[in-house]
């Protein structure tokens, strides 16, 4: 396994609950198939002592506004009291800059100090964040043939501490890449050159014989994400995770909470409240009117504009949430 991986794929696909035995496999050197036919439970405890106890993982998650002086060291203003002539604190403080180092940093600093042990730095979301503006430097430092004890080992000087730094080789970083954000093709080409990719797809399989009212959800996973593949691509797909709670509680009133509160939503997001892709992909069109999830109604624009207004619009429709459906096995059964 190499020393930088990312695990992509679209949402719900397991990516940041797999990082728990990906950075067990990395650590105990087992093959992470092996390991992933653990308990789960048994994995996460080990990984939270791992991370608790031993300081041999670490979490963190880029968004937009995550930074160099977040990641590797920035400098922070602080208040200090002014010794009077005597050499006694006074009421008086002035501010002074400090050079605060960030998290990674802080980890490869603690990894250099174990060189027997190995670490697993993990970046959840890692294409979110601006990766030239967070890793600067850093970027050519994290290549395995630029590790402290490798032959080619390299070091920088810091931008604000000036001091010299290098990335230990027993560090690990692990991230995760949700493809419905961003494609691999998009990525800083910098990353890509130093990470090995990992695809992470909707896995069917793990939703064999759970059945709700009739309703296959295998089936009805694979039919919406075939439709959202057409209409949009393989990298929006919808994954496993979403239908997960299935698998113990078989309920409609569990599949509703789902649809309504997760799968909607992301198909409003996807098609950019494009309602009828939307309708398509939930095959509304071929249901009764009480069974449809998105309500299609024609437009009377005598009626509201006036028989004398001529206006050119492309939709003749417009669309509404039927909340009614959730709990209406037939919208299921129909898709």
């Amino acid at each position: 396994m190499g020393a930088n991986i990312i695990l992509y794929g679209p949402p719900g696909t397991g990516k940041t609950y797999n990082t728990v035995a990906y950075a067990i496999s990395i650590i105990y050197g087992r093959p992470v198939r092996e390991v992933m036919k653990d308990d789960y439970n048994e994995l996460l405890e080990k990984y939270h002592a791992l991370k608790t106890l031993y300081g041999q993982i670490e979490f963190t998650t880029f968004h937009q506004s995550f930074g160099y002086e977040e990641f590797v060291e920035g400098i922070k203003p602080v208040f200090i009291q002014v010794m009077n002539e005597r050499g006694e604190r006074s009421r008086k403080e002035e501010m002074v800059y400090r050079v605060d180092q960030g998290v990674f940093r802080r980890f490869c600093e603690e990894a250099a100090k174990n060189p027997g042990e190995k670490y697993v730095f993990i970046i959840d979301e890692i294409n979110r964040g601006n990766v030239s503006k967070i890793f600067g430097e850093m970027i050519t430092l994290i290549e395995p043939t630029k590790r402290i004890g490798q032959a080619e080992a390299a070091t920088v000087k810091l931008a604000y501490s000036q001091e010299a730094f290098g990335v230990p080789e027993n560090v690990y970083i692990l991230g995760t890449m949700n493809t419905a954000d961003r494609s691999i093709a998009m990525l800083d080409s910098a990353l890509r050159r130093r990470f090995d990719f990992i695809e992470m797809m909707p896995n069917p399989d793990l939703l064999d014989g759970v059945v709700v009212e009739g309703v296959d959800i295998k089936q009805l996973m694979l039919k919406i994400n075939k439709r959202i593949e057409i209409l949009c691509d393989r990298d929006h797909t919808i994954g496993h995770a979403y239908f997960m709670q299935l698998r113990q509680r078989p309920t409609l009133a569990v599949l509703a909470h789902i649809f309504k509160n997760s799968i909607v939503p992301l198909l409003q997001e996807y098609f950019y409240d494009d309602y009828e892709k939307i309708r398509l992909v939930l095959g509304d069109s071929n249901k009764e009117e009480n069974e449809q999830f998105v309500r299609a109604t024609a437009v009377d624009y005598a009626q509201i504009f006036g028989s004398q207004a001529e206006l050119y619009l492309e939709n003749d429709e417009v669309y509404s949430i039927n909340n009614a459906a959730f709990a209406n096995i037939n919208a299921y059964l129909k898709i």
